[in-house]
């Protein structure tokens, strides 16, 4: 009888012999995700970081054709744990909301027909699945449908014909994808962490099937799918530890948490911080708002969810043959270590480079580590040779690394 161990070289060989049999088609390489992969950073989506966005940079190293529904600045601005504003159509001689595919218009005379990164800000796993644009194009008191309606509605809600109005889900299939990536699930525990809310995260068994679905869909074409891990928000800038409110607001550790009735293992929030700076300021501080400061057992019941989403995840991935990148281990490897990007360090602090003003998403620097790390999982997967992006050039002309605190 073979002892176990003999085989263990055998069964290395068929793994590695697989992974080399794999066949990378980049023809059409289509994305599905929320804000992160949508390219939202500061306090929006708009051109400027959309072109800056990881999957952008994924597919220009790849030599990809890659059309993004580009929006013009100033952008569609809406920010989880910010009031809600309503969405004002641009005035007559403004020019377009959606812009050309490159830079020079005279060589592309509009946007495209057709996108390839269909991610839309503030989409949960169920909205992938489930929400469509819908008339009018501008919901002027629901800017997230005006957001779908742009991404995904765009030119078809311009017209009186009957036409197809996709899902993201939909609209990812329709393009026949020969490469597909797939950021579902962080504004999921985003929404649930600003609001120390875990039960607005769907239960792990219900996650799994919708995430299922998404996945089934695009390995029905025959398209080689990668799959992104679940960050835990509060690995994320927009959430600091008393300890680090101390450093922003030049305050002692004991001060702090006696002067704003804190905790050491709470969470606060960026609005929290910004109180706390004002307070400090004038000498005046005073225990926080209830809604800035998240319980360490909200942050934890939010983390475990998290955790149950990222398990769900690879036993998708496993069951459908998709190629799982771990985004999660990223995120918690900048809060605890932090980034090099030649030699400029990041970090997940606030204002520490990583992040964008919002404290949610990355700023340039950010997405182009995010992007190395996929197209390295690529090449090991896929036996190519695709080149990285210059980390210490992104660097120099990224806000977020430039000013870092």
């Amino acid at each position: 009888m073979l002892h176990i161990r003999s085989l263990l070289p055998i069964l290395a060989l068929s793994v590695a012999a697989g992974a080399q049999n794999r066949r990378l088609d980049t023809t059409n390489f289509v994305v599905i995700g929320e804000g992160l992969a949508a390219g939202q950073a500061d306090f929006g989506l708009s051109e400027a970081s959309q072109r800056s966005a990881f999957p952008a940079l994924v597919a220009e190293r790849m030599g990809a054709l890659f059309p993004q529904p580009l929006i013009q600045g100033p952008g569609l601005i809406d920010v989880l744990g910010m009031p809600p504003q309503t969405f004002l159509p641009p005035l007559f001689g403004t020019g377009a909301v959606r812009v050309q595919a490159r830079a020079r218009p005279e060589s592309d005379p509009g946007p495209p027909l057709f996108v390839f990164n269909v991610s839309a800000p503030n989409a949960r796993l169920t909205d992938a699945l489930t929400r469509r644009p819908a008339h009018p194009l501008i919901h002027e008191h629901d800017r997230q449908q005006t957001a779908l309606n742009l991404i995904l509605g765009f030119p078809q809600l311009l017209f009186d014909t009957d036409v197809p109005l996709w899902t993201q889900a939909e609209y990812a299939e329709a393009m026949n994808p020969t490469l597909s990536l797939v950021e579902l699930g962080f504004y999921d525990a985003l929404e649930a962490a600003v609001f120390a809310d875990p039960a607005r995260m769907a239960p792990a068994e219900a996650f799994r099937r919708d995430y299922a679905a998404v996945v089934e869909r695009l390995r029905r074409r025959l398209a080689e799918v990668i799959v992104t891990t679940v960050p835990d928000p509060f690995d994320t800038a927009f959430f600091a530890t008393p300890a680090h409110c101390a450093r922003l607001v030049r305050m002692d550790l004991p001060a702090v948490l006696a002067g704003f009735a804190l905790r050491d293992d709470d969470r606060v929030t960026r609005q929290g911080v910004l109180a706390m700076g004002y307070a400090a300021m004038v000498g005046a501080p005073s225990a926080l708002d209830r809604a800035q400061v998240i319980p360490a057992s909200a942050a934890a019941a939010v983390a475990a969810r998290v955790d149950a989403y990222n398990d769900a995840i690879r036993e998708v991935a496993a069951a459908n043959g998709a190629v799982v990148y771990d985004l999660a281990s990223l995120y918690r490897r900048v809060r605890e270590e932090g980034a090099a990007a030649g030699s400029t360090r990041l970090t997940a602090d606030y204002l520490g480079g990583f992040y964008s003003l919002d404290g949610y998403y990355p700023g340039r620097t950010g997405h182009a580590l995010i992007a190395n790390e996929i197209v390295a999982l690529i090449n090991r997967t896929y036996g190519e040779s695709f080149p990285l992006v210059d980390l210490s050039g992104t660097a120099a002309n990224d806000p977020a690394a430039r000013h870092r605190q």
